[in-house]
């Protein structure tokens, strides 16, 4: 019986990129989480550029 493909968890380099993107983006944005699923993070202000992408993984 195959095997089903685990997710893993992200790299330091990639958590690093993406925080980094984050930032960029919103210069006031946080790491919330990081798990199998990505890199989720915190927004300070609620504009709606940072709203879109509030607690989704990145």
């Amino acid at each position: 019986m195959p095997r089903l493909a685990t997710s893993s968890m992200p790299t330091k380099r990639q958590i690093e990129d993406a925080y980094k993107t984050a930032l960029e983006l919103c210069p006031g944005a946080r790491i919330k989480g990081v798990g199998p699923g990505g890199v989720t993070f915190d927004y300070p202000d609620h504009d709606g550029a940072s709203q879109e992408w509030e607690g989704k993984p990145f």
